[in-house]
């Protein structure tokens, strides 16, 4: 098959469109013919060596869909034909955490797509049928495949870590990006009042015409005093999904009590934090990673239904997987870039 194949972390030049060799599938896989792949930015942070458990050479991509096309012999629950999309990693089901429900945190579960096992910058990706979910008819691959990793992450983050409440209002950081625009959406869903923060007055259309209630505009990442001069009460939620950029002023924009959940951190720098701040605001601070199966089945029902509409914005073909990631960093896009083999 071909293949997108990382064999030293680098920049865009370091990812290679090449031949590459499929093993045989072990008993709890499948094989899945890749017809989407998100391109993400944990993807531009694995390429680059930011991950020190990655597994050289490695297929990068931890976002697919596509059609099975052989199960291993252990597999029962899918069949030839089937149409699935894909979670970070396979729960065992059967560890401490999964049993209490914690399927996210599983003990087992260490295989990850894209970083200790080979992942979906391919014609066909051999996955564990553990970490498959299928996908509805009416569903387009293209729309499907950046799912779990953008508006189930943001669900995750906004209902089972924060709590949030009809009527509450919540801040979300890069909102115009992949995860960021799925959030807004999904916050909208839980009926929450949204503030989005975005790097550019150009991308103010695109976040209204999402249901963004109001937009923040900072080029810097320090936007709080400009948000806190609009809501002077602040908000109850921050998502941030920036990271260490907006960590503080996503900090400072909270209310007294308020919440900060973190999903993301693209730059992958420390941060400082003053204890005494959080002590006398009462603030709490959540850490969220990844989605369950339930959160990806929610989201697809929601996108089956209409009520949610995924944000691609550049189809690329896998052999341009380089210009992909040169796009992304350039943070001019809005919404998700896919590839298509």
């Amino acid at each position: 098959m071909k293949a997108v194949v990382l064999e030293k972390c680098g920049g865009p030049e370091e990812l290679h469109y090449q031949d590459w060799e499929l093993k045989r599938l072990e008993p709890d896989e499948v094989l899945v013919r890749v017809r989407a792949c998100g391109v993400c930015y944990r993807d531009i942070l694995d390429r680059s060596g930011k991950f020190p458990m990655i597994q050289l050479p490695i297929i990068p991509g931890h976002e697919f869909s596509g059609e099975i096309v052989e199960v291993g012999s252990d597999v029962h629950h899918f069949k030839v034909g089937d149409r699935v999309t894909n979670l970070h990693r396979a729960p065992c089901g059967r560890c401490r955490y999964c049993q209490k429900g914690d399927e996210i945190h599983c003990e087992e579960a260490w295989p990850s797509f894209g970083l200790t096992i080979h992942g979906s910058y391919a014609e066909f990706v051999m996955a564990p049928a553990g970490a498959l979910v299928p996908i509805p008819r009416e569903l387009s691959f293209e729309k499907a495949a950046p799912l779990m990793c953008t508006a189930a992450v943001a669900l995750r983050g906004l209902r089972e870590r924060a709590h949030v409440q009809k009527g509450e209002t919540v801040l979300i950081t890069g909102a115009s990006g992949g995860v960021g625009s799925a959030a807004v959406q999904v916050a909208k869903l839980l009926g929450c009042r949204v503030i989005a923060v975005t790097t550019s007055e150009l991308k103010i259309p695109f976040l209204k015409q999402l249901g963004t209630d109001e937009v923040v505009v900072s080029a810097d990442g320090i936007f709080h005093k400009k948000l806190l001069s609009q809501i002077p009460e602040g908000v109850d939620v921050a998502l941030e999904i920036v990271g260490s950029i907006t960590f503080n002023s996503s900090l400072r924009s909270l209310r007294k009590g308020g919440r900060l959940v973190l999903i993301g951190n693209v730059a992958s720098m420390r941060i400082e934090i003053n204890p005494g701040y959080l002590i006398l605001n009462g603030l709490t601070i959540l850490g969220s990673d990844s989605a369950t199966r339930k959160d990806l089945e929610q989201v697809l029902e929601w996108v089956a239904s209409g009520t949610l509409q995924p944000q691609v914005s550049v189809k690329l073909p896998l052999t341009e997987a380089a210009k992909a990631h040169r796009l992304l960093e350039s943070r001019q896009t809005t919404g998700r870039i896919v590839l298509v083999p």
